[in-house]
């Protein structure tokens, strides 16, 4: 006659494919044998948690619920495979033989002994065997690190979900989407904000590697992975991996710099849909405060809609001005009216833009630019004077000659400012380059170019002042009209 008349069982296994359940469904086909062949009742106390692994902390409902029961005096006996797929941590462990001391509770084992943890030699069996079983995880979990850090550090292929740009094996690039990679990076180096990367992506129909929409987090995963420049992080370390990287590690890196950047705006929200929605600044608060942009409620016509408003972000609304004539004097392209200051400064001082004055060496720079240009000059010069020159040993030169030029020019460039500026700086129609630029390439252009200030227009209904808004040059020294 057993001594048991409250039995429960117990099943879990911590690893199972997607709807596996074989391996728990045979731990319970052995707890209800032994159960019967001591005669302990069970009834419906039996408790499952598939796939849980008790090591990594998952919470795991069934045995919470198990517990729950023993607390209640339901359970006097726990029928179990083995001690292991009870416990498998220390802390869990203590506290579960504890629970089951003071409601003298036993344990009963497919493979294993009886543990009667109401007393000191059950409770200590159990805690040795737990420790076995602690071991031998533990030990198992530091071979797989050891095996990880070892792929890691031979540059092995990472293994996981299909990378967006690589095969499934991660081995291979798939150009098509590793172009759009390049394109992601760039655009965040010229200014572009996670939110209009998702939406142009989604606009052009290119689906992530789920075949979904793409999203602000979804396109900063991305742009932050080391895999896509061929390295691999492992515990702060960064290892050269094997496989072909899409972009270099400069331009990741590039990519991180901007990313991390605790003055950048990184939570997800709506993206900026007009051209000077927190860039430029309230004339009164005059302390940085930045003006939003806002949609009066009244339409002006049926045709216009809703007139779009700068305001003051300030707790004390200073202003509120219409925002289509302060769009029009920063960034004008329309036929017929005077260009926005934007493409007037991108037409005065072209690739003086992209100048970085404050290098050291600037002056040294300049310096052998000047002179390679001259003798650039002095080349073309002397070989339309001479008519036995070799055109092929001119060509020659020549080449080597803009080479060295154009190492220096690199040199002399501010890599932000190209990023940023290089697409309407290097167009031969500034115009066209700037109204292909999507808005938020926009924003970052003007955010780059100048600090806009803007100040109450004056009581009652009047024609547009553009000395109402100051514009002040951020990059050149030279005025710039207002």
């Amino acid at each position: 006659m057993t001594l048991f008349c409250k039995g429960a069982t117990y099943e879990r296994i911590s690893k199972a494919d997607e709807g596996d359940e074989d391996g728990v469904i045979r731990q319970g086909e052995d707890t209800s044998e032994l159960a019967a062949r001591r005669e302990i009742p069970i009834d419906s106390r039996r408790f499952r948690d598939n796939d849980k692994s008790a090591t990594h902390g998952k919470h795991r409902p069934d045995y919470e619920r198990l517990m729950a029961a023993v607390r209640r005096d339901e359970v006097d006996v726990i029928i179990v495979y083995m001690l292991g797929r009870l416990w498998r941590n220390r802390r869990e462990r203590a506290e579960g033989i504890e629970t089951l001391r003071k409601h003298g509770v036993s344990v009963l084992c497919v493979k294993g002994p009886e543990l009667d943890l109401t007393t000191a030699s059950g409770r200590l069996l159990a805690g040795l065997l737990g420790e076995v079983d602690t071991f031998e995880v533990e030990q198992m979990s530091e071979r797989e690190q050891r095996e990880m850090r070892q792929r890691v550090e031979r540059g092995a292929v990472p293994t996981g979900p299909r990378c967006f740009g690589y095969t499934a094996d991660g081995a291979e690039v798939i150009d098509a989407e590793a172009a759009e990679v390049r394109k992601m990076h760039e655009a965040l180096a010229a200014g572009a904000t996670l939110s209009g990367i998702a939406s142009e992506m989604n606009k052009r129909g290119i689906l992530n590697r789920n075949g979904r929409p793409w999203t602000h987090n979804a396109v900063r995963f991305l742009l932050l992975n080391e895999r896509y420049a061929a390295l691999r992080d492992y515990h702060g370390t960064t290892y050269p991996g094997t496989w072909p990287a899409i972009i270099s590690e400069d331009v990741w890196r590039q990519a991180v710099a901007i990313l991390t950047d605790d003055s950048r705006k990184t939570s997800p929200g709506p993206a900026r849909k007009w051209l000077l929605s927190g860039i430029a600044r309230c004339g009164v608060c005059d302390d940085g405060t930045t003006v939003t942009s806002a949609q009066r409620g009244p339409k002006s016509s049926a045709k216009t809609g809703p007139d779009r408003l700068y305001k003051c972000r300030g707790p004390v609304k200073h202003l509120a001005r219409n925002a289509e004539p302060m769009d029009q004097l920063i960034a004008s392209t329309e036929p017929g009216e005077p260009l926005g200051i934007v493409l007037r400064i991108i037409e005065q001082y072209g690739s003086q833009l992209l100048v970085d004055e404050e290098r050291p060496d600037m002056d040294e720079l300049m310096a052998k630019a000047g002179t390679l240009r001259a003798r650039l000059k002095n080349m073309t010069d002397a070989f339309a004077d001479d008519d036995d020159s070799d055109a092929l040993e001119f060509k020659a030169a020549v080449r080597r000659v803009k080479a060295r030029l154009a190492d220096v020019e690199e040199k002399m460039t501010h890599p932000a400012r190209a990023a940023v500026l290089g697409d309407l700086v290097g167009s031969d129609d500034a115009v066209a380059a700037w109204d292909a630029l999507p808005l938020d390439r926009k924003r970052a252009v003007v955010d780059m170019l100048m600090t806009i200030t803007i100040y109450p227009a004056g009581p009652g209904r009047r024609a547009f002042d553009p000395r109402s808004v100051k514009v002040e040059p951020k990059i050149l020294g030279h005025g710039v009209a207002e």
